[in-house]
């Protein structure tokens, strides 16, 4: 296992446009470190007048410890969704 002092932070995990209709901010996830804590940071960007993508205070942050729970909580989202037809079943592989 790697120890926390030998990774390099942020650690970008995912990106993706906040809608496909909104193509000027994003959804940026990363792990990152802050006074020795580690945690997911999921953080809402936007574009300014430059064309430059900034961060926004819209975000939420899920410490380490409780990532397998929020983790969990986003697949029941899936689920849920699912059940109500507001996605569609993705066939398996």
């Amino acid at each position: 296992m790697t120890e926390k002092s030998a990774i390099e932070y942020p650690v970008d995990i995912f990106k993706m446009w906040k809608s496909p209709r909104d193509r000027k901010r994003t959804i940026v996830g990363a792990f990152k470190q802050y006074e020795g804590h580690v945690f997911l940071d999921c953080r809402l960007f936007d574009t300014n007048a430059s064309g430059q993508t900034v961060p926004t205070n819209k975000g939420v942050t899920v410490g380490i410890a409780q990532l397998q729970q929020f983790a969990d909580g986003v697949n029941r989202a899936l689920e849920t969704a699912r059940s109500l037809g507001l996605l569609k079943v993705e066939p398996a592989e």
